[in-house]
């Protein structure tokens, strides 16, 4: 019986160091994640071409085995830089976050945004974009918050620019997802699709 994994890595968010911004290696880059189970010391590798998210949720990350598109040998990006591992499902639409560090960190996919609050540099009023397929009237905007909706019929919620870590987008015509993680210019998003945000979450920070 051949292995059909329903779900796909997407990247890993790490940080250099504590409070420093949020980093993003891609998917396609990764070729594996290393990890020890509860009550053990023997690290195991689970591949990204078989990746289960069931595993990685009641173990430890120990790093993430990634090949560098300079280099052509496997490198390791050690377990104390990772906050968490992006993937997505086949079956259902939007990313999803396993989250191995910073629980107060929140992921909101794409199809839940309903609008980005922006400001222009040098303007005093703040627009709303509704249609984030395409991002490029916020170029060299700072933003200002972020609409969404957990349900169709839930409420619509604002989180503010300052609580935003990172807008998570997708070049037109690249496979690969990107991570803004200053939100003061976003001129490298223009022209681009918003896939996701995440968020820090303040109720579960404190």
């Amino acid at each position: 019986m051949r292995w059909r994994s329903s779900t796909k890595v997407v990247g890993a968010l790490y940080q250099e160091r504590e409070n420093a911004k949020l980093e993003l290696l891609g998917g396609s880059q990764i070729t594996g994640i290393t990890y020890l189970e509860k009550e053990s010391d023997e690290v195991k590798l689970l591949s990204a071409s078989k990746f289960d998210v069931n595993i990685l949720r009641d173990t430890t990350a120990t790093g993430v085995l990634y090949r560098d598109q300079s280099a052509a040998d496997v490198q390791l990006l050690a377990g104390s830089k990772i906050v968490g591992v992006l993937y997505g499902v086949t079956s259902v639409p939007g990313l999803k976050l396993v989250r191995v560090a910073h629980t107060a960190l929140k992921l909101v996919s794409g199809q839940a945004v309903k609008g980005l609050l922006y400001l222009q540099h040098g303007d005093a009023d703040v627009k709303l974009l509704s249609d984030v397929s395409d991002l490029s009237i916020t170029a060299a905007a700072l933003l200002i918050g972020v609409l969404h909706q957990e349900s169709q019929m839930g409420a619509l919620r604002l989180v503010s620019g300052q609580a935003v870590k990172g807008l998570l987008y997708l070049q037109h015509g690249d496979a690969d997802v990107k991570l803004l993680s200053d939100v003061s210019d976003l001129s490298t998003t223009a022209g681009a699709q918003l896939v996701g945000f995440l968020y820090r979450d303040e109720a579960l920070s404190q």
